[in-house]
């Protein structure tokens, strides 16, 4: 922290503010055409807020996130209202009824960031799962160093910020998906990646609930809650996108046939298969197969095989 935020905060200890002050305060208004193709940030700065400051909209544009740096606040997001205090992060759901505001008798600093894009919310539901969208970070310092360099974006407003706020979002969602790790620690709880370690070895099992249950050492229905929260899929789901994905590395030998490629993966029969495989991918797999250049590099190896009895010279 550096002096003037030292004295900042030591004059909020003796006195609360009358009014909100803005130490940053940024806006950004990107191409309609780019917020449909990528990410972008609308909105950012810092607030010093005083008591009576509040937020409250029906909807609006992109996602807030606020990270409360002093203080403490209150923030309402989907119908529930979360308790914000020091080093604490929330992403607040815009396109829903919400609020924010500081505790009266203690008044929060926060900085604050707008995202937009293609689906800001379905990234949301991505890092959170169904979760509460409050959370403890391990190491607040770098969400501190983040909200520098992007202030420094955003005053600069260099030829390609599109890029450069792009790159920011993307860096800014990995340190929320790794939010609250510490270096000995994974994301995923002991009984998930227990139960997703042995369907990732026998993938062409059928894995009913109580065999994905059992890998997990847990109940049918908590390894499902397991799977929804934190991955945001059913066990049945992730299989399948399992199976697609081994498909699509089995495709890719020269030698294999599409009859093959099912059984192995677990599907029950070739027009089980090649439907599934549209539906997740959007082509057959045929099709793939072919667009991918499997298909091409297989009959080149075939050409350049000698027939059966004749060595390469032609003898």
């Amino acid at each position: 922290m550096d002096r003037s935020s030292a004295d900042l905060y030591k004059t909020r200890s003796m006195v609360l503010l009358h009014r909100t002050e803005f130490p940053e305060n940024h806006h950004y208004v990107p191409d309609p055409d780019w917020t449909r193709a990528a990410f972008t940030i609308m909105r950012a700065g810092e607030a010093v807020t005083a008591p009576d400051y509040r937020v409250t909209r029906d909807a609006y544009p992109g996602q807030d996130v606020l990270f409360c740096r002093a203080g403490r606040g209150f923030a309402r997001s989907e119908g529930a209202v979360m308790r914000v205090g020091p080093e604490q992060l929330v992403w607040i759901a815009n396109e829903a009824p919400h609020a924010h505001w500081p505790d009266a008798s203690d008044p929060w600093t926060v900085l604050w960031v707008r995202l937009a894009g293609p689906d800001c919310a379905a990234m949301r539901r991505k890092i959170f799962g169904a979760g509460p969208t409050l959370l403890t970070l391990a190491r607040p310092e770098q969400i501190e160093l983040w909200f520098s360099r992007l202030f420094r974006v955003l005053r600069a407003r260099a030829p390609d910020i599109d890029l450069a706020l792009n790159h920011l979002v993307g860096e800014f969602l990995h340190l929320l998906a790794t939010r609250a790790a510490r270096p000995d620690q994974t994301l995923l709880p002991e009984k998930l990646r227990a139960a997703l370690a042995a369907m990732r070895r026998a993938p062409e099992r059928a894995w009913p609930a109580s065999a994905v249950a059992a890998a997990g050492g847990s109940s049918a229905a908590h390894m499902r809650r397991l799977f929804q929260r934190h991955l945001g899929l059913s066990p049945h789901r992730w299989l399948i996108r399992e199976r697609i994905m081994l498909s699509q590395r089995l495709l890719w030998e020269p030698d294999s046939t599409v009859g093959a490629v099912a059984e192995r993966c677990g599907f029950c029969d070739v027009y089980h298969f090649s439907r599934t495989f549209r539906r997740v991918v959007g082509i057959s797999p045929g099709a793939w197969r072919q667009a991918e250049g499997a298909g091409a590099r297989s009959a080149g190896r075939r050409a350049s095989a000698p027939p059966p009895g004749r060595d390469r010279s032609g003898r």
